[in-house]
């Protein structure tokens, strides 16, 4: 049952709700901004921690070598200077060690900044679905009083409904011309492939296993443009729920028919090339078809999109105002 179905609150209380769902809608924003940072802060300590570790080994190494039976050691004391360089490394890798510690309690640091913000952020609840209940109960109140702003939220809501089942439509529409545009490019490939062995199969005398690798690329090829097929006829029926009769318009309809061409009338291997000739050109001409539908596609949906933001703005106007 909707928000409407029931009497509508005191406006007083309602007001009270609505701006507390405001103030907590920002603070949620505030907060996602302040995670951002702390956790690119955690990143960036995570690599100095790394740094800071490979150091350490680096300078553990050092002194593990003037500390053990080596040629490394023998040649230092001979010298003179193992005591010296001995001690040298090992302030060095003490300091490795310091550095180390460092960098960890800043990535702790950072990651407990992390925690307390995503507490905050969970305390605030579903801030989103806060504010619309808030706007709900607001917009019940203002249509049980009647008057102008009653009238334009019903427009807001009539037109909001339609849009976002064009936004549907118009979501299952793009998906569709994805799959038809995937299917394409799976036919492309394949019949470039089969060209290619008809090519040598033709001119170079290829043989018994050239012809038996190119019938079988013909084969695939047959099956991915069947599938090609049902994939653009799937495009035309979702372009038909959105009134779009553009489908024919761009040539892709009839054009994908080419499961003749794998017929046994096929007897020469010019001939068979020719065909895959005439079946690259109709899946590329139906390619640039897809694309010209996604591009339309991707332009309404933009549109849809710009046109619910305006009826947000509005309603949110007469609700606030």
């Amino acid at each position: 049952m909707s928000t409407t179905d029931f009497p509508p609150p005191d406006p007083g209380e309602t007001e009270a709700e609505l701006v507390a769902a405001q103030t907590a809608v920002s603070e949620h924003r505030h907060l996602v901004a302040r995670r951002e940072r702390a956790a690119l802060a955690v990143r960036t300590a995570q690599q100095h921690v790394a740094d800071a570790r490979k150091r350490l080994a680096d300078e553990s190494a050092d002194v593990a070598r003037l500390d053990s039976l080596s040629l490394t050691r023998v040649w230092a004391g001979l010298r003179g200077e193992r005591t010296e360089r001995l001690d040298r490394e090992r302030a060095e890798q003490q300091a490795a060690e310091y550095a180390v510690a460092t960098e960890e309690a800043r990535l702790a640091s950072a990651e407990r900044e992390v925690a307390v913000v995503d507490a905050s952020i969970a305390a605030l609840g579903d801030v989103d679905a806060r504010l619309e209940r808030a706007l709900e109960a607001k917009e019940a109140w203002l249509r049980a009083s009647g008057g102008t702003t009653a009238a334009e939220l019903a427009d807001v809501a009539r037109e909001t409904g339609t849009l976002r089942a064009e936004r549907t439509e118009v979501g299952e529409a793009r998906a569709a011309a994805a799959q038809a545009a995937d299917a394409l490019d799976a036919a492309a490939e394949e019949l470039r492939s089969a060209n290619a062995w008809s090519t040598y199969d033709t001119f170079f005398d290829g043989g018994m296993v050239a012809s038996v690798v190119k019938h079988d690329r013909l084969d695939r090829a047959a099956d991915l443009v069947r599938h090609a097929d049902a994939a653009l006829a799937h495009l035309g029926v979702e372009l038909g729920d959105l009134g779009e009769r553009g489908v024919e318009g761009v040539g892709v309809d009839g054009m994908t028919r080419t499961l003749d061409i794998w017929f046994d009338n096929i007897f020469t291997d010019l001939s068979v090339r020719e065909r895959i000739a005439e079946a690259r050109d109709r899946v590329d001409a139906a390619r640039q078809a897809v694309g010209q539908v996604a591009a339309r596609l991707d332009a309404r949906a933009r549109d849809v999109e710009s046109r619910l933001a305006e009826l947000t703005a509005r309603r949110e106007r007469l609700l606030l105002g």
